[in-house]
């Protein structure tokens, strides 16, 4: 985990809970939050019971100086405001998201730069009586659990009247490095019963009317076509694809560090690891066919 980044976004309960937890795992961790310590902040977040109060201080600014002073080998970085659609250039420094947010409204943001950006992310729910999780990496994303969720799947962390647990916490950050070591996959749901410590798992499929995930990709596949010559039809997907995945769609393809090659009934595609193609012997329209099947 020593070359891994995280980008932990809202620091109140769950989340100054799991930076505590996580001291010294990542090479790189990134806070935001633009609230400020209270001292009603004292019940459910212990994080903060050395903040002295004497002048007013933003959560982010106390952990970044408090996480610094336990541990000098991780790179810590704060922003102390709310995150918002200006700042999806951020989440490209880091491998993954965390959301911690308490409102529906901060993780449709998060999770449209996440889709976007095609960046991991777990989404992170808690309730007096249970836990939840949910785990984006190219898979349904949170938009398409929203649409079809029922009751607390759709909260942030909120309802909180006490200290998260050690067992959540410990059941949390073990899934999180479990995730960012790509052991779980995209899509994954898990509940975890705060009473009897009971884990509920379950996986989630696209929602073909998803408004981000779905229906946006056929916006950025008619942005992305950027030729048609002699060569073929070029396009570029505008973010990391993953070939050795792709791979496994294309049972006659070559992979090779950069790139993917795959031929058929003198039709050729070549696709490199920054998301361009190259379509030989294709139409416009096969060509856009094929990457949608591909990339949703």
């Amino acid at each position: 985990m020593e070359n891994k980044s995280i980008l932990v976004i809202g620091a109140g309960a769950v989340g100054s809970a799991f930076l505590e937890s996580s001291i010294g795992l990542f090479k790189k961790v990134g806070i935001f939050d633009g609230d400020i310590v209270t001292k009603g902040n004292l019940i459910t977040q212990p994080f903060y019971k050395e903040c002295d109060f004497s002048s007013p201080i933003s959560k982010t600014a106390f952990a970044i100086k408090k996480l610094n002073s336990l541990d000098s080998g991780t790179e810590y970085k704060g922003y102390e405001r709310y995150f918002t659609e200006k700042d999806f250039e951020v989440m490209k420094e880091y491998d993954l998201i965390v959301d911690f947010t308490d409102n529906i409204k901060s993780r449709m943001i998060i999770n449209e730069g996440c889709v976007n950006g095609g960046k991991a992310a777990v989404f992170v729910s808690l309730n007096e009586k249970e836990a939840f999780l949910y785990f984006y990496r190219d898979s349904a994303c949170f938009n398409c659990l929203l649409r079809n969720s029922i009751g607390h799947v759709k909260e942030g962390c909120e309802s909180v009247i006490s200290a998260p647990e050690k067992e959540f916490v410990s059941f949390l950050k073990e899934n999180i490095l479990e995730f960012a070591l790509d052991r779980v996959e995209g899509g994954r749901i898990l509940l975890f019963n705060l009473k009897n410590k009971s884990i509920f798992s379950s996986m989630l499929k696209k929602d073909n009317e998803c408004e981000v995930c779905v229906k946006h990709v056929g916006k950025r596949i008619e942005d992305g076509f950027l030729q048609v010559c002699s060569s073929g039809i070029k396009f570029s997907y505008g973010k990391p694809i993953d070939l050795k995945k792709l791979s496994s769609v294309f049972a006659d393809s070559k992979l090779y560090s950069e790139f993917l090659i795959f031929n058929q009934n003198n039709k050729s595609v070549l696709i490199s690891l920054d998301g361009d193609f190259l379509f030989t012997g294709y139409t416009k329209e096969e060509a856009k066919e094929l990457i949608i099947s591909l990339v949703s």
